[in-house]
């Protein structure tokens, strides 16, 4: 993955501290809106500069093939789901977001890069039902595990994590359900599956909660790569 070199990002500094903000701006080749309902000014900043989900889209560059097929639990405004179907197809690209108003994002992102995934407006969990999901006023805090005081709680559909296992055979799963990952590990069947990239929140979760999610994992079949650990957000394999 090639970092925005000094020179772009001078010039980003100026167009942003001019308040010369395009509608969408290249993040290591996708097209990110920058001006959608739910894009709040800390994400815009992050996406102008280039910093937004950084460390999974280095994990996945190195690491997703053209054989994978890609689940993406999390799907946030569609940026990791657009940059797999890029590089792989959309056909082999399935991307699931629990909460509702990311929708119009996501399809935004989609069109703007000329891809279509397929995207559910669903929650992942055991059995099929309705969840409660708390809606913070940054999108990417909002989880199924609690919220701030400031969280709007909704309800949302929830789908049978492994029944759309078992639909789509995904090769490469990618995790980033601010908590929610303690239950999806506990949930998931992994035994297709041969590459995880899943990013960790010890601000929600405890060490050992944590931890026990891990060894659920390698008791899998799975090894940590250690050479791409980048913060909380971690790729696994099988060797």
């Amino acid at each position: 993955m090639k970092k925005i070199g000094r020179g772009l990002r001078r010039f980003r500094k100026v167009l942003w501290a001019l308040n010369r903000i395009p509608t969408f701006v290249d993040n290591h080749g996708v097209l990110l809106p920058t001006k959608q309902p739910g894009i709040s000014e800390g994400i815009r900043k992050q996406i102008f500069f280039s910093d937004y989900e950084a460390k999974e889209v280095e994990i996945v560059s190195r690491r997703l093939e053209s054989h994978d097929v890609v689940m993406e639990v999390g799907a946030g405004i569609g940026f990791l789901s657009a940059l797999c179907a890029q590089r792989i197809g959309s056909e082999r690209v399935f991307a699931y977001e629990a909460n509702p108003s990311l929708m119009p994002v996501i399809r935004t992102t989609h069109e703007a890069n000329g891809v279509s995934p397929t995207v559910r407006n669903v929650l992942l969990a055991k059995g099929e039902g309705v969840r409660t999901f708390y809606v913070e006023d940054e999108f990417w805090a909002s989880s199924a595990v609690g919220g701030s005081s400031n969280a709007k709680a909704i309800e949302v559909r929830q789908a049978d994590l492994n029944t759309e296992i078992a639909a789509i055979s995904p090769t490469f799963l990618i995790v980033d359900i601010e908590g929610g990952e303690i239950e999806f590990f506990a949930t998931v069947d992994l035994s297709k599956v041969r590459k995880i990239c899943v990013e960790t929140h010890p601000g929600v979760l405890t060490d050992a909660q944590l931890s026990d999610m891990f060894r659920q994992i390698f008791a899998q079949g799975f090894a940590l790569d250690f050479s791409l650990i980048r913060k909380n957000v971690f790729y696994l394999y099988r060797p």
